[in-house]
């Protein structure tokens, strides 16, 4: 008898559940905190960079610690060496806050427009992978956070502050959101107990 697997959805529910730990959250909403100062000044560009390795290093060290014992762990084809790490979650993201700087810098007054759709269309192609229902709603919020950043300039903010409290306003949504999951999920998959061996009993 031959079983027909369809690996993409098994990749997907995989992705799905891994994401309920609300981890991805809480290191996002830290992220943007933490890159909201670089916009007050751009002087801090060092914030982009630690903002960055919340998702690349802080993240993966979560999980191992967290999710992974309790729900197991499964390694799908795909980039995972260092090199492509580096280029994908740190390189491309800075290459791309760059350029939307460099927009602003043009149009100034559309920074956090700019910011909100390039967010937004990330948040967008990731619930796209999992499937879960809030990841569509956190897209949502990113590109409205665009619009109410504009709304800020009009009453009279300059566009990088008004950039910093769209950021920090989307860290203090995410984060409370991500520690809700994480209250959850821990209660949903408690930490399995230490097999204990013959040798030990004796």
């Amino acid at each position: 008898m031959v079983f027909s697997i369809d690996i993409r959805r098994i990749k997907q529910d995989s992705y799905r559940i891994i994401r309920q730990d609300g981890l991805s959250d809480i290191c996002a909403g830290l992220m943007l905190g933490i890159m909201a100062v670089f916009f007050l000044d751009f002087k801090y560009a060092g914030a982009l960079i630690v903002g960055c390795a919340m998702q690349t290093i802080i993240l993966p060290v979560c999980r191992k610690k967290f999710t992974y014992p309790r729900i197991g762990y499964a390694k799908f084809p795909g980039r995972a060496d260092i090199k492509s790490l580096i280029v994908w979650d740190i390189a491309l993201p800075l290459i791309i806050v760059a350029l939307i700087i460099c927009v602003g810098i043009w149009v100034w007054f559309l920074l956090p427009l700019c910011l909100g759709i390039f967010l937004g269309g990330l948040a967008l192609v990731g619930a796209r992978i999992t499937g879960y229902v809030l990841d569509y709603i956190l897209a949502a919020v990113l590109l409205a956070s665009g619009l109410i950043g504009l709304l800020l300039i009009q009453l009279g903010y300059a566009p990088g502050v008004a950039t910093a409290y769209q950021l920090w306003g989307l860290s203090g949504i995410f984060i409370p959101v991500g520690l809700v999951q994480l209250i959850r999920f821990l209660q949903k998959y408690p930490q399995p107990e230490m097999e204990v061996s013959n040798d030990d009993e004796n």
